[in-house]
C-alpha cells in the first residue's frame, strides 16, 4: 500500500497544538518527582529515602497507569465519536469510565493504607528502605482516589483535543509540591524537619488541589463536552460492550506493562552484588529518560487523537498518510532523543547526592536508557498512538505481553541470577522496546490495522441514569 507524506500545514499544526501541552504536562509531572527525589537525596545522603520513596511509589505507579489505560482505552472510541461530533456518546463513554476508576482507586488506597509494610517487601529486602517506604504509602495513600478520579477525567478530555486544562492543573500541582517539599522535608518556616513523611504531605496536599482545580473546571466551566455531575450516573449498555470490546485490551496492555515495570524494579531492588546502589541509579537513569521521552509521549498520544478521527470522519485514506507521518517524525524525535539524553547525562546526575560507585552506575544505565529511547519512540507513537487509534487494540496488547512478559521479563531475571552487571541487565529488561519497533513497523506497512468501531446514535436508547 503506498503511503505519502502529509503536507498540508493544518497536520503539523494540529500535532503541535495536541502534543506540546501534553508533553508540557508530562514534563511538569517528571519535574516534580526528580525534585522530590533531589530534595529526599539532599536530606539523606545514604539514597535509602530516595530509593523508599521511588519504591513506594510503585503501586501508584500501576495505579496512574490503570487509569492512564481507561483513558485511553475509552479514547479509542471518543476519538472517532469526535470525529462524528457526537458528543452524547462521549459523555457516556466518559461516565462509564469514571465509575471504574473511582472502584480501582479506592481498592488500591485500601491496600497501602492496611499493608504498607508488606507492599514494600515486594519491592525490596533492605529493612531500613522498606521501614520509610511504609511511612511514606500511609500518608500518600489517601490521595489515590483523588487522583484516580481527576486525572482519568483529564486523560478522558484529550480525545476531545482539549488539553491545556491538564497543564494547568499540574502547573499549580507542581509549584505547591515544591514549595511544600521544601518547607517539610527540611523543616523551613518553623515547621519541623519530616524527611520522607513531609513529601508524602506535600504529595497529599498538592493531589488535593489538582482534584478540586480539575473538578471546578470539568463540571462547572468547560462547555466543549459539557460534562456535569449529573452524567457521572449515566450507563449505556451498548457502549459498554463496545468499550469492553475495543477499551478492555488497552486496559490490560497498560496494567500489564505498568506490572511489568514495577517487576523490573523488584529485580533491581534484590540486586546485592552490585558495586553502586542499582535502585538509586536505576532512578536517575529512569528520571533523565522520562524528562526527555515526554514529546514522545506528548506524539503519541496526538497521534491516537488525530488518526482516530479522521477514521471516526470515514477519511481512511487521510488516516494512512497521518499514520506514516507520524511514523517518520517517531523516527527523528527518537534519534533527537537519544543525543539529548546524553547531553543531560552530567548536569542531572549532578542534583543528586549519590556515592562514587553509584555514580558511575547512574551513568551506565544512562547511556543504556538513551540508546533504548531511539527504539521506544517508534514503538510508542505506533501503539499508543497510530495503532490505537485506529482500533487495533487487540494486536497491540498481543505484542506488548509477547515482547514484554515472554521475553525481556525472563531475560532480566535469569540475568540478575546469573549476576550480570546492571547495565547488561537493564539492557535485557528493555529489549521488548526494539522488537516492538520493528514488529509495528511491519504492522503499518501491512495497512489492514483500521477499525471503524462507532455506531449511529449509539448512545440514544439503552442509557440507564
Amino acid at each position: 500500500m503506498k503511503y505519502r507524506l502529509v503536507k498540508e500545514p493544518s497536520f503539523y499544526k494540529a500535532v503541535l497544538a495536541l502534543g506540546l501541552p501534553i508533553a508540557l504536562q508530562n514534563l511538569i509531572t517528571q519535574a516534580t518527582s526528580m525534585i522530590d527525589s533531589i530534595m529526599l537525596g539532599a536530606a539523606d545522603k545514604t539514597g535509602e529515602l530516595i530509593s523508599a520513596a521511588s519504591l513506594a511509589n510503585q503501586p501508584f505507579f500501576i495505579l496512574s497507569i490503570f487509569c492512564f489505560g481507561l483513558a485511553s482505552g475509552s479514547a479509542v472510541l471518543a476519538a472517532q465519536y469526535w470525529g462524528k461530533n457526537d458528543r452524547e456518546s462521549i459523555r457516556l463513554i466518559v461516565s462509564m469510565i469514571m465509575k471504574v476508576a473511582v472502584l480501582v482507586s479506592i481498592l488500591f488506597s485500601t491496600a497501602v493504607l492496611l499493608f504498607p509494610a508488606q507492599v514494600m517487601r515486594l519491592f525490596s529486602s533492605n529493612p531500613a528502605i522498606c521501614a520509610y517506604g511504609a511511612e511514606y504509602l500511609r500518608i500518600v495513600g489517601f490521595a489515590y482516589v483523588l487522583f484516580g478520579f481527576g486525572y482519568t477525567l483529564l486523560c478522558s478530555l484529550r480525545s476531545i483535543e482539549l488539553v491545556r486544562i491538564s497543564v494547568v492543573v499540574n502547573s499549580v500541582s507542581f509549584v505547591t509540591n515544591v514549595f511544600l517539599n521544601w518547607v517539610l522535608i527540611f523543616g523551613n518556616l518553623g515547621m519541623p524537619a519530616l524527611g520522607i513523611k513531609g513529601a508524602a504531605i506535600a504529595t497529599l496536599i498538592a493531589r488535593i488541589v489538582e482534584f478540586a482545580i480539575t473538578v471546578i473546571y470539568v463540571f462547572f466551566i468547560d462547555k466543549r463536552l459539557g460534562f456535569r455531575l449529573k452524567h457521572f450516573f449515566l450507563f449505556d449498555k451498548t457502549l459498554a460492550r463496545d468499550l469492553l470490546r475495543h477499551g478492555t485490551p488497552v486496559v490490560i496492555n497498560e496494567l500489564m506493562w505498568a506490572l511489568a515495570i514495577s517487576v523490573q524494579a523488584a529485580i533491581l531492588g534484590h540486586i546485592t552484588y552490585s558495586k553502586g546502589d542499582p535502585v538509586a541509579a536505576n532512578t536517575v537513569a529512569g528520571m533523565v529518560q522520562q524528562l526527555t521521552t515526554v514529546f514522545i509521549i506528548g506524539l503519541g498520544n496526538a497521534a491516537a487523537v488525530l488518526v482516530g478521527k479522521s477514521i471516526g470522519e470515514g477519511k481512511k485514506e487521510e488516516a494512512l498518510n497521518r499514520s506514516y507521518t507520524l511514523e517518520i517524525i517517531s523516527i527523528f524525535l527518537g534519534i533527537v532523543s537519544f543525543f539529548v539524553i546524553i547531553l543531560l547525562q552530567s548536569p542531572v546526575i549532578s542534583l543528586y547526592s549519590l556515592q562514587g560507585e553509584t555514580v558511575q552506575l547512574a551513568r551506565d544505565l544512562i547511556v543504556v536508557v538513551a540508546v533504548v529511547c531511539a527504539f521506544s519512540s517508534v514503538s510508542c507513537t505506533l501503539i499508543m498512538g497510530v495503532l490505537r487509534g485506529g482500533g487495533d487494540t487487540r494486536f497491540c496488547l498481543f505484542t506488548e505481553m509477547i515482547c514484554l512478559w515472554c521475553v525481556a521479563i525472563p531475560a532480566a531475571l535469569l540475568g540478575s541470577y546469573l549476576q550480570l552487571p546492571v547495565p547488561i541487565v537493564l539492557c535485557l529488561m528493555k529489549v521488548d522496546e526494539v522488537l516492538k519497533c520493528v514488529i509495528c513497523i511491519f504492522r503499518l506497512k501491512l495497512g489492514n490495522w483500521m477499525r471503524a468501531l462507532t455506531r449511529e446514535r449509539a448512545g440514544s436508547d439503552n442509557v440507564i441514569a
